[in-house]
């Protein structure tokens, strides 16, 4: 029996640096993204539907919010520099790595593959569809991209993983992505 997948928000002033680190901790088994924001007010929007926060020591409010979201249950996690002896347990150095990062949101959060983690957000998705069975047509209509982008995309995870085909792709992908919650696509369109 698989668990159910740690949701998380990530509240970062820098939109790229927030969308940087859902991204990364998103290729991790069990970690799912429930959203990213720029402040602690617009983090908050999302903090009800996550079951941990990744939130920047700097922002306004932070002090505030951790507290509030520690008592609802929600795991918090500071990113700071230098990590305080007082916040040990909730800070994060921002100089620590993504790996790390992981499995504080997650004790035991590795990679599977390490090839995976080469693929770009993109590939991840084309190559969850055809391992859930979809032909590149299908794959196509749902995310809204023509057959030859698939197939383009296709090639380049087949030499990112250097498997020789779908069916090995999508073994591949099988066993690594096993346990994680499936990602709802909108298949009405197939």
């Amino acid at each position: 029996m698989s668990q159910r997948a740690v949701s998380f928000v990530v509240i970062h002033p820098e939109a790229m640096a927030a969308e940087g680190i859902a991204v990364a901790l998103a290729r991790y088994p069990g970690l799912m993204v429930a959203g990213t924001a720029r402040s602690v007010p617009e983090g908050l929007q999302f903090a009800d539907r996550a079951d941990a926060v990744v939130v920047h020591a700097g922002l306004d409010g932070v002090n505030v919010c951790a507290r509030r979201l520690r008592a609802r249950g929600v795991h918090v996690v500071l990113i700071s520099q230098p990590v305080t002896p007082d916040a040990q347990d909730a800070s994060f150095p921002i100089d620590g790595t993504i790996r790390d990062l992981a499995s504080r949101l997650s004790p035991g959060a590795s990679l599977p593959d390490e090839r995976l983690s080469t693929l770009t957000p993109r590939e991840h998705q084309i190559l969850s569809l055809v391992t859930d069975g979809l032909a590149g047509k299908q794959v196509a209509r749902v995310l809204g991209i023509s057959p030859k982008t698939v197939e383009r995309h296709k090639t380049r995870i087949y030499s990112k993983l250097g498997v020789p085909n779908q069916a090995a792709a999508a073994g591949l992908a099988a066993r690594a992505y096993q346990g994680q919650e499936e990602v709802e696509w909108n298949r009405s369109s197939i």
